[in-house]
């Protein structure tokens, strides 16, 4: 095999990893009771970086995380469930200096979920820990997630997405809620060297103040955006580049448990992007990735490959919504 234009890695996936601890069979009643014998309870690892280098791993990519984890007995038990995985942990910090976040995620029985956050102290990489040499080394580098990436959501995600482009790699942004209040304009420096960026269509109102996605992903692209991918959640997404724009349908499943759609639904998507489809095909799969996710417990439970994804988007139809 020639070696020439050959990179390390399909993909680099930096940002957070937590703890996810899932609990499945508490309600609203439970707390007027004595005890709840609760449906079940899964410890494992959680956070939008490290969903996706799990899932882009199981997809086939060469992923690798760029991560930071505290390390006491929850980093011990995060970086087990790692090495389980197909990633590369290369540039994964772990120190003692820092405590990561546990998210306690509460099971609803539709497959909604509610989220508790214990959070940590001096988490989250910073871009003094970042190899930057590693960027001649990928041919993709992600963001997960904008406003949950801590100290690089003060700065450094521009900088990192700068050098990215320098160096000619693409470059994807995922996001989540702005739980550190850092207000809706934070992320405006990193927008013009995002090739991709996904956000949900809570995300997109949040930070263009337009209710419509149609509206919010013109408002992206005009601060900077090469293309808006923005999550409908069961109504499937809205794409818009600055040569097209159009919806996917979503595909017809009974969800189990919605944790993690979108993070799955973000590495279907690069890992379509890296296999060359055409922007719409991205975003089917993208769909279906996220889909599929829903039909068991958990951020990263199930997805096994891309011809389990390719087998369910033949047999699966979609539900056709008048936009």
């Amino acid at each position: 095999m020639s070696t020439v234009g050959y990179k390390e890695y399909d993909i680099l996936c930096v940002g957070s990893c937590v703890q996810d601890i899932l609990i499945e069979g508490m309600g609203p009643d439970s707390f007027a009771e004595p005890v709840t014998v609760l449906g079940s309870v899964l410890f494992t690892t959680g956070g939008d970086a490290a969903n996706e280098a799990i899932v882009l791993g199981r997809l086939g990519d060469r992923a690798g995380l760029v991560a930071r984890i505290d390390d006491g007995p929850v980093g011990e038990a995060l970086y087990r469930n790692l090495t389980e995985e197909k990633i590369d942990l290369s540039y994964l910090c772990r120190d003692e200096a820092s405590r990561s976040t546990t998210a306690f995620v509460i099971l609803e029985e539709d497959g909604g979920h509610k989220f508790f956050l214990h959070k940590g102290y001096e988490e989250g990489i910073s871009l003094k820990e970042i190899d930057m040499d590693m960027l001649q080394k990928t041919r993709a580098v992600c963001i997960g997630s904008l406003y949950t990436s801590y100290r690089l959501d003060r700065g450094g995600a521009a900088v990192l997405m700068r050098e990215a482009r320098k160096a000619g790699v693409l470059t994807f942004a995922d996001m989540d809620h702005d739980v550190e209040q850092l207000g809706p304009r934070a992320m405006d420096s990193v927008y013009p060297y995002v090739d991709y960026l996904l956000p949900s269509i809570e995300e997109a109102r949040y930070i263009t103040g337009k209710d419509n996605e149609r509206d919010a992903a013109a408002e992206l692209l005009s601060r900077g955006t090469d293309t808006a991918v923005i999550k409908l959640g069961d109504k499937g997404c809205y794409v818009r580049s600055r040569e097209e724009e159009f919806y996917v349908d979503p595909f017809e499943v009974a969800a189990k448990d919605t944790t993690g759609c979108g993070d799955n639904f973000t590495a279907g998507f690069i890992h379509s992007v890296l296999g060359g489809r055409s922007l719409y095909e991205c975003a089917r799969f993208a769909c279906a990735a996220g889909a599929v996710n829903s039909l068991d417990i958990g951020a990263h439970m199930a997805v096994r490959s891309s011809p389990q994804i390719e087998r369910f988007m033949d047999k699966t139809g979609q539900r056709k919504i008048t936009r």
